[in-house]
């Protein structure tokens, strides 16, 4: 497991966790145990939200999901290699129902159950190191693996940045644990909307990732 998480930090993974999945995706279910694979986005992609450069941003952002594809695609070779079973949940393979704008298994869901953050307000996906500047991945397999600490409950304390950067108002004041539902903490549907129309114009929305006090944290200190 060592030699998995070295081999997958070597080629650019910031972050990895494993937990188990099991039941969670009828699509996947002889693979019961899912490997997170975190990078951090870097500060000059967020300082492009800053500055509304979503042209930049878009495209360095695609850049990273190509990379992360990558490492996990490598990563599902190794552990095949090692004669077990193993499947990377690229974009393309997780695939997402836009009209819900949910995969078949979140990335944020393995990422959770491995210990390596919550969930924010946003819905996005908070580390401690990173706030919600990241971009996830996944492998799925059937590998033993040592599990990490499943994370419950959100752990932005009394923060409030991303709810009120929300330029339609879509996050709701609850804050996320594992027993609530995501409609609790957001409306999808005013999010998904003005995303899209942004999208469409050539923009874009992520005030709710920049804004994250952990994510300015992070820039503050690069």
């Amino acid at each position: 497991m060592n030699n998995l998480k070295s081999y997958l930090k070597n080629n650019g993974a910031d972050k990895i966790g494993f937990a188990n999945v099991e039941g969670l995706a009828n699509e996947f279910i002889d693979l019961p145990y899912g490997i997170s694979i975190i990078l951090k986005l870097k500060p000059e992609i967020i300082q492009m939200v800053e500055d509304e450069d979503y042209k930049s941003y878009w495209k360095s952002f695609h850049s990273e999901i190509d990379r992360i594809t990558e490492i996990a695609l490598k990563g599902e070779e190794y552990i095949k290699k090692l004669g077990y079973n193993a499947f990377a949940l690229t974009m393309k393979r997780n695939e997402c129902d836009m009209k819900k704008l949910l995969s078949i298994l979140p990335y944020k869901t393995i990422a959770t159950k491995s210990g390596l953050g919550w969930i924010g307000r946003s819905a996005l996906f908070v580390t401690k190191e990173y706030g919600s500047a990241v971009v996830l991945g996944a492998i799925l397999t059937d590998m033993p693996l040592e599990f990490g600490t499943p994370i419950t409950d959100s752990e932005c304390d009394d923060c409030t940045n991303c709810q009120e950067a929300c330029p339609v108002n879509a996050i709701n004041p609850q804050k996320w644990n594992n027993r609530l539902k995501r409609s609790d903490i957001i409306d999808i549907e005013s999010c998904k909307t003005y995303i899209i129309d942004q999208y469409k114009a050539g923009l874009g929305c992520t005030k709710c990732m920049s804004e994250c006090r952990l994510t300015q944290e992070y820039l503050n200190e690069n």
